[in-house]
Formats: structure tokens, sequence, C-alpha cells
């Protein structure tokens, strides 16, 4: 049996079965057409998109398990507030002036619950999230193609038309058939002949002038009802086949005349099969394409989502940091009235020139300034925080100085006890992004291997088979012994090589571009790298200095306090050592804060820093024990 012969058996084998299933058809086309609302196709959807999210994910470190784009509505209530009990705590909080107001009865949020707020309903991270939710989305109407396609219409019209129909009415009927009426009576009865015969001519004669038996034109209407119906499915395999199958049918009644119908039905499969060529790989490349960039989507979600959770926790301490340094300006703003005030007592004493009080005046009015302009500071970058949430600027808020009280009383962070070439090597074994790139310079290669298999010419098979139903028959009667089947072949020879040429000429230019683009990002990442590295260093010897600063001017200006009590040095000079403790101690917070930031930055950089669902980050502290491993491997 040859190959052929195989083949149409089984395409009529196939058209059998689905014969048997097409009674079906106008139900299933029914219940798709009115039977799902708009709620069942976005929980279609849902379900199709987080579980080929969670399948892909599984092989990407860092995503959240759980992800979906729901928004969940954020609610403050049954938090701690900022509450001033007593007199001593609103004195400690007068440094805020007016804005201490705003604070009273507000929630005090942490760190945690500031960035768990920011995943939850920050405007920035749900746009991201619905990206990637619209790249999953495409990516399941290109796996589609590759599964079973129904595609189906109908269509139905009533027709009338009008046509001229020659008639007799009934006087002519008579009158054309009195002549002959009359010859016969004669014949039958043995009526003398002449009589009737003449009779009969008389009559005939009358008819003709007259014109009785003459025709009159009518107009009828013809009435008909006709519909066709149109049923088919296709496949496409990644092997580059595709296999259709179609089901038409055809109805025509007369509804006025000589009421009959007409029906007729034809039941079709046709196989299209690249034998050499790039049609051979297309399909497959396509698939495998848009699955990779999905995968890539992943990928640069992932990483998003640290560079969001760090970029909310440097937000959060930057605010803070800005409160500290309305507090210190204000300290300092309280010691120049005072040392006004003792500066007045002692020009009306004589002990102090005016020159002296107006330099204390002016150095009052400065520290005032700079306390007004460190509380709008402070109060702007909050209610710019409050929007990085997702939350209206009028939404009472406070965040907890504990946070950064804890860092300076805790001191910095260990210094890492691995060397910047460990960090690289990590980094090329760790970072998502570096996947990405190494993976599309994979893609290039790809490419210009399909676009050298476009050299070859393309043939292709086509093999199709029919069956139609008997006339009058039923509809879905098919007679399977009257089939139809075909076997042809297709021959591309390319004899215009211009669009092959062009196709490999550019993706051997992408795939420059790629390598170029790959040896760019590894110089970028290593750059990268050693910038966090020296940043971390810098911030660690920062920290150190503004703290020994801080002390430095603590003791310079208990020193001139003491000295100008006993008459050794002029107020210029302590106003001038207040200045600097309270730049000492503002430089100190800002410290204490790039440090840790600089820590965040190089675990980012390296790739292990990982995020929870909640967007807190995870210990990474036992990841340093794996050093050793990656650098083996």
């Amino acid at each position: 049996m040859g190959v052929p012969s195989l083949a149409m058996k089984t395409l009529l084998s196939f058209l059998r079965i689905v014969e048997s299933r097409a009674r079906l058809f106008p139900v299933l086309l029914l219940m798709a057409v009115g039977g799902c609302t708009t709620t069942q196709f976005v929980d279609s959807a849902d379900r199709e998109v987080y579980a080929l999210l969670t399948k892909m994910s599984a092989g990407v470190p860092g995503m959240n398990p759980n992800f979906t784009i729901e928004e969940v509505e954020i609610s403050l209530e049954g938090m701690p507030t900022r509450e001033v009990a007593t007199e001593d705590e609103r004195q400690e909080l007068e440094f805020l002036g007016e804005a201490l107001e705003d604070e009273l009865g507000a929630p005090v949020i942490s760190l945690e619950k500031a960035l768990e707020i920011a995943v939850k309903n920050g405007r920035d991270y749900q746009a991201r999230k619905e990206s990637l939710y619209l790249s999953a989305l495409a990516y399941s109407l290109t796996r589609q193609e590759y599964g079973p396609i129904f595609r189906g219409n109908a269509d139905g019209a009533l027709s009338v038309t009008t046509k001229d129909i020659t008639k007799m009415s009934a006087k002519a009927q008579v009158a054309d058939a009195a002549p002959g009426a009359a010859r016969q009576i004669a014949a039958l009865t043995g009526t003398p002949g002449e009589l009737l015969t003449a009779y009969a001519n008389l009559v005939e004669a009358a008819v003709d002038i007259t014109d009785a038996n003459a025709p009159h034109i009518a107009i009828e209407q013809e009435r008909r009802l006709s519909g066709s119906t149109s049923l088919g499915a296709s496949v496409l395999m990644k092997g580059g086949a595709r296999i259709a199958l179609a089901l038409t049918s055809n109805f025509l009644r007369y509804l006025t005349g000589d009421p009959r119908t007409a029906t007729s039905s034809a039941l079709s499969a046709t196989i299209q099969q690249p034998l050499l060529g790039a049609e051979r790989h297309a399909a497959r490349e396509n698939l495998t394409q848009a699955e990779r960039d999905l995968l890539y989507s992943i990928r640069d979600f992932t990483r998003y989502r640290k560079k969001f959770s760090i970029g909310i926790a440097s937000d959060y301490y930057r605010v803070l940091e800005s409160r500290e340094s309305v507090r210190n300006n204000w300290q300092s703003y309280r010691k120049f009235q005072r040392e006004l005030a003792r500066s007045r007592a002692e020009v009306e004493a004589g002990l102090k020139t005016l020159t002296e009080l107006g330099r204390t005046e002016q150095e009052e009015l400065s520290s005032r300034n700079a306390w007004v302009t460190a509380l709008e500071a402070y109060q702007d970058s909050l209610d710019s925080f409050k929007i990085r949430l997702g939350l209206p600027t009028s939404t009472g808020l406070v965040l907890d100085a504990n946070e950064l009280t804890r860092f300076i009383e805790q001191g910095l962070m260990p210094a890492p006890d691995f060397t910047l070439e460990d960090a690289i090597q990590v980094a090329r074994a760790a970072r998502l992004d570096y996947y990405i790139q190494r993976d599309r310079l994979e893609d290039a290669a790809r490419h210009l291997a399909l676009a050298t298999d476009d050299l070859k010419p393309d043939i292709g098979l086509t093999l199709g088979a029919s069956a139609n139903t008997t006339p009058g028959e039923n509809v879905l009667d098919f007679d399977f012994k009257r089939y139809a089947w075909s076997l042809g072949a297709t021959l591309d020879p390319k004899l215009n090589r211009k669009r092959v040429r062009n196709r490999i000429r550019g993706a051997l230019i992408a795939y420059a571009q790629a390598q170029r683009s790959f040896d760019e990002y590894e110089d970028n990442l290593e750059l990268a790298l050693r910038s966090s590295w020296r940043a971390l260093k810098q911030a660690e010897i920062s920290y150190e200095i503004q703290k020994r600063a801080v002390q430095v001017n603590e003791e310079r200006v208990h020193e001139l306090e003491l000295k100008r009590e006993m008459g050794t040095v002029s107020t210029l000079d302590v106003n001038d050592a207040e200045i600097a403790r309270v730049n000492a101690r503002n430089a100190l917070s800002r410290a204490a804060v790039d440090h840790t930031l600089a820590y965040l930055q190089l675990w980012l950089d390296m790739g292990i820093l990982y995020i929870k669902e909640d967007g807190q980050w995870q210990d990474v502290t036992d990841e340093w024990e794996n050093l050793t491993d990656v650098k083996r491997s």
C-alpha cells in the first residue's frame, strides 16, 4: 500500500469521525456565541495566564509564586497612631511646628508595612504587573495556533422576486373550448352535423372577432428561503504541517408555487506539510520565540521587584533622614534663641558690643530659616512618598522614626567577607538580566540559522479529501463511497533571491549587534559591581568619619560653652561650633542610610537580593557561604 493511499484512508477515517460529531456543531455554536459572559471570559483568561506564569516562573528565582493583578484595597485602620498624651511628649515633637497637628492621630507605619502597601497599592508596581500579564496573554494567543482552532459562521436570507406569467381567464377558456365541444356533442348525439358544425363555426368566428380567447399577462411573487453554515477546525503542528477540516451546508426552500427543498453538504480535510526550506522550521520558531519572550518578561519583572523594594526603602529612609534634619535644625534654632537672649542681656550689661549682637541675631535668623526650609523639605518628601505608595497626599501618615534610630545605634552591617572578583562571578551566575542578554544572543544565532535555511527551495506536500451528501437525503448523511481526494506538491525554487539575500545579511548584522550588546552588557555589569563595591567602601568610611565628627563637635561645643562661661572665648565661636554640630548630625544620619542602601545595591548587582511576596527582602547572609561553590563551578 502506497503512502498516498494510506494517507487517504487516514483522512477518510478522520472525516467519518468528524461526521459522527457534526450533529453537535450547531448546539456548540449557539453555546459559544451566547453562553459566555464578560466575567466568564475574564476568569478564563486569568486561569490560563496564571497557570502559564506559575509554570514558567519555576525556573526564575525570586518570582512571586502567587502573582496576581487583582488590586487589593488598602486600609490603615487598626494600626498604631501618633498620640501625644503628655506635655513632655508634645515638647518632644514641637520641632514639627504646625505640621504636628497633621500627625496627631495619623497611623505610624514601619518599613515592612510601607513595602507591603507599595506592593499591593503602588501604581507603578501595578502597571508593571499588568504589563507582565499582557505579555502572558499575548503568548496564549500565539500558543493557541498550535492547538485546535474552531471557526464557524452562518447566514440566511429570505428573497422575493416577481415574474410575468401568461394566463387565460375562465371566459376565454370556455370560448376557446366551445367549438370543439359543439362538434363532440354532435358526434355523440347524432345531431345533424351541418347544423352543429355551422354553430361551432359561428362560435369560433365570434371568439376570433371578439378576441375572447386572448390570454393576459399576470405578475406573481416567488419567495424562497436560503441559508448556509460553515464550521471548521485547523491545527498547526510544530513541524510546519497544518491540518484543516471544514463542514459546509447549503439550504434552499421555495415558499411559493411548488414548495420544494434542496439541501447539500460537503465535508473536507486537508494537510499541508512543508518538506524543505525555511517554512519547515518557521512554525516551531514562532512558538519558541514567543515562549522565550515571555520568560524574558518574567525575569525582567522579577528584577524590577528588587529595584522597586530598594527604591521604597530608599525613599522611606530619606524621609526619616529629612525628619531628623528638621529635629537637628530645630534644636540648633532653639539654642540660637537662647544665645540671642543671652547676648542681648550682655549688651545691656556692657559686656558685648552691638556688632557681636548683630552677628548673633544673624545666626539666629539663619538657623530659623534652616529649620523652616528643612520642615518644608520633609513635608514635600513625605507627600511624594505617599504618592509612591499609591495613597493621596491628604492621607495622614507618619513613618516610624525608630527605624533610623536603630540604624544609628546598631552601627554598620559587617563588611563582606568575599572579594570583588567573587562578586562578579556570582553576578554572572545569578543575575536574571544576564540570562536575558545571553539568551538574546542565542536567539540571534538561531535566527541566523533559519535565514541560512531559507537558501533551500521551498517544497511542500498537500493532501486533501472530501465527501458530499446524497442529493435529496439528510443534510448530514454523507456518502463516503463517493469521495474525492487529491495529492499535490508545491515548489518554489526562489529564482528571485534578493529577499533571501537581504534576510541573511540582516540576520548576520543582527547577530553581530547582539554580540556587541552582550559584550557591552558584561562590561557594564562589571563596571556596576565595581562602582557598588567602591560605594559600599566609601559609605563605610564616610559613616565612621561622620560618627567621629559628631563626637568631636559635641565635645567642642561642650568645651567652648565652658570656656565662654569663663570668658575666654566669644559667643561667635560657640555659634560656629553649634552649626558644625548640626551639620555633623545630619551627615551621620545620611551616612547611615547611604551605607545600608549601598549594601542593598551590591546585593542587587550581584543578583542575590530576593524579595518576598510582601516586598521585604530576604536575609542574604547565607549566600556568602555559597560563594566558594559558585567559584568552583
